[in-house]
């Protein structure tokens, strides 16, 4: 467990959402959550039944209190119920000089019953607003705060709404497209970097179910959890939206009404590890995978040389059984913790939670992509072999954070690889394009073809073999491999 967090929210009897569900996402990501309560709420699947809100300067004594043992790393606001909390709020944080504030924007409870009362949305919009690191909001909260209807957020107009709510203040903006109503397929959250300029898409299948209670407040804390934990914001809202897609797709089904998340949808506690930076489409650079011929010292020389990812794949390893896989998998692990590499366990995804690797490396005859992120949860890495386009799209509905795409020439190391030539892997990588997916290319490459197939594919990296591991000077091929 590291990253602790101020929530500062409402109670939700029910435990679906409010400071229940904050507290349980931070632990499920394996943060540690301190707590200010604002105010009480009688609630349950069907609606909220009454409100009491907390004495101003109790909401004060709990936020001094928590600051002055147990200093936040990142901040997350819910509920604030009334104009006089929002501002106490708002001048706590700036008084104490709370960094990461994650302000979502809490106006009205799944049911519809407002949790805001009218006269604090001014309050949240000059005070509280301009202080956060991210804000947000979905449709009826975002309307309400530019004061202007539903109906003028439509999938093609959201990017202009964000840019409009990034002028109230906030370093960044995430608008959720849960209420979307012309974008039935899809629900796409927009990420705005207000001061960069840069706009962030992050789209997942609508699931259709009434147990979404709580989502908001769930996303909102898993964010500030991944802030905590240092993160940069795109990676922390990456990192959420996984976590929140699979908390809604194994919600216990509880309640009359709309019932509650499943709030620990994996393993935690391998869900819960976070080490190295975080996974983009060049951490797949230069790939390296192992056989017998990579030594301890032929690793670390080609993780000084560049190496940017590691997946431990050796014959004679997996033979000897699984005592003897977890030995080699955490020596190897130690290695690339060293100098801040992922190492990733081919196919066993049993090794991977044992030695708490990186992730996992998924053939198509493997694990299913959704069960390994199930076990794994959003922290981890999980890639998938797919040699067509299909293949990989399916990966990416599954929740796969990249595809391994080939082989590109004829390969010693795996008998039955199907090669599949250049232009294939060309496909899949375009393919991969129009949904994000990162694409490693594989099978077979050599010092002499590397750049080659980067060039003619357009894949964001190349796995290697013996091309490293088999190498006489490591260095020079490693630099014949990257990129110039």
């Amino acid at each position: 467990m590291h990253g602790k967090v101020l929530v500062v929210a409402g109670s939700d009897s029910g435990g679906g959402a409010g400071i229940q569900a904050d507290i349980k996402a931070c632990l499920a990501l394996g943060a540690f959550a301190t707590t200010a309560v604002t105010a009480l709420t009688a609630q349950n699947t069907l609606g909220v039944h009454g409100v009491h809100a907390t004495p101003l300067d109790f909401v004060d004594a709990q936020i001094t209190a928590v600051v002055q043992d147990l200093h936040p790393d990142a901040v997350k606001t819910g509920m604030l119920a009334n104009a006089a909390t929002v501002c106490r709020v708002a001048d706590a944080i700036a008084l104490h000089k709370l960094t990461n504030v994650v302000v979502d924007t809490v106006m009205f409870a799944k049911g519809g019953c407002s949790l805001l009362e009218n006269e604090a949305v001014e309050a949240l919009r000059n005070r509280l607003i301009p202080l956060a690191t991210v804000i947000t909001p979905n449709v009826p909260e975002a309307a309400t705060l530019l004061g202007v209807d539903d109906k003028a957020f439509q999938k093609s107009t959201l990017e202009a709404r964000c840019r409009e709510l990034g002028g109230l203040g906030p370093r960044w903006v995430l608008l959720k497209g849960g209420h979307v109503t012309d974008d039935t397929e899809e629900s796409t959250d927009h990420l705005y970097d207000v001061v960069g300029g840069t706009m962030y898409t992050y789209s997942a299948v609508r699931e259709r179910t009434r147990n979404t209670h709580g989502t908001g407040c769930t996303l909102a804390s898993a964010i500030a959890a991944s802030l905590a934990q240092g993160l940069d914001v795109p990676s922390a809202v990456a990192r959420a939206k996984k976590y929140v897609t699979a908390a809604i797709r194994s919600n216990p089904g509880y309640g009359a009404g709309h019932g509650p998340l499943d709030h620990m949808p994996f393993y935690a506690a391998s869900a819960a590890t976070l080490r190295g930076a975080p996974f983009t489409a060049e951490t797949l650079r230069l790939y390296l995978v192992s056989c017998e011929a990579l030594s301890e010292a032929k690793l670390v020389q080609a993780l000084k040389a560049g190496v940017t990812i590691v997946q431990m794949r050796d014959k004679e390893t997996e033979a000897s059984g699984t005592a003897a896989l977890i030995a080699k998998a955490k020596a190897m692990k130690s290695i690339c913790d060293e100098y801040n590499v992922p190492f990733i366990v081919n196919d066993r995804v049993d090794v991977a939670v044992a030695v708490d690797a990186s992730g996992v490396h998924l053939g198509q005859s493997d694990m299913s992509c959704a069960d390994a992120r199930r076990i794994l949860g959003p922290s981890k890495i999980v890639g998938v072999s797919a040699a067509t386009c299909e293949l990989a799209l399916a990966a990416h509905a599954a929740g796969a954070d990249y595809v391994g795409s080939g082989a590109c020439f004829g390969t010693s190391s795996k008998g039955d690889a199907v090669v599949i030539g250049l232009a294939a892997v060309a496909a899949v990588v375009k393919a991969c394009r129009g949904v994000g997916l990162p694409v490693v290319a594989i099978g077979g490459i050599s010092c002499a073809t590397g750049r080659e197939v980067l060039a003619r594919t357009g894949a964001d990296g190349i796995a290697v073999i013996s091309a490293v591991a088999g190498a006489g000077d490591v260095r020079t091929a490693v630099a014949a491999l990257l990129p110039p």
